[in-house]
């Protein structure tokens, strides 16, 4: 497996904004498999490393499930990871399924893999993931390109950036499979 599917819960929709929580899950688009995924919380959302919120945002999660607030509660504590910790993790992730190949799908071409990109360099100006910038995938896209916009959600708590990753994977497997079908 080297496709893995990341999402972010965040306080804004823009390179910088703060990331509440990271989740990940790798999956293999032949086989269907995917695998328990990765999940950490943000210690306060990466605001010492300059990332910001949109208040528009927090107005969102005030109208959000209680299940889903639960991270702003959670990226808060003291023992909750920095920035830089939270993306060592993701990168050790990372290269768990293929590193520097691995292909990384986020939902939306300027959204998950740009904001995560945007939160190393808030780290180190120098600092990349562990993947290669070509081997970024836009999993919206995928979906628009073949009218598949709603998931079939399977449990879990809708944002929740692992139970999201989890979901968004198995779509764009089932969409990748049926693209070979035809």
């Amino acid at each position: 497996m080297n496709d893995i599917m990341l999402d972010l819960e965040t306080y804004g929709n823009t390179p910088g904004s703060m990331i509440l929580s990271i989740g990940a899950a790798a999956f293999d688009d032949y086989t269907g498999e995917i695998d328990a995924g990765f999940y950490t919380v943000v210690f306060e959302g990466g605001k010492d490393f300059g990332l910001h919120r949109d208040e528009g945002t927090v107005d969102w999660w005030k109208k959000q499930s209680d299940g889903a607030r639960q991270v702003l509660k959670d990226c808060r504590q003291p023992d909750a990871p920095r920035l830089p910790a939270a993306l060592d993790m993701l990168d050790d992730y990372v290269r768990r399924f293929g590193g520097r190949d691995a292909q990384v799908w986020g939902c939306g071409s300027d959204f998950d893999n740009a904001l995560v990109r945007s939160a190393y360099r808030a780290v180190d100006v120098a600092r990349e993931p562990a993947w290669m910038f070509w081997n970024n995938r836009c999993y919206r896209t995928l979906k628009s390109l073949y009218g598949a916009s709603a998931i079939d959600r399977r449990g879990g708590t809708h944002h929740n950036a692992l139970d999201d990753a989890r979901a968004q994977a198995e779509h764009c497997i089932r969409l990748l499979q049926a693209t070979r079908k035809k």
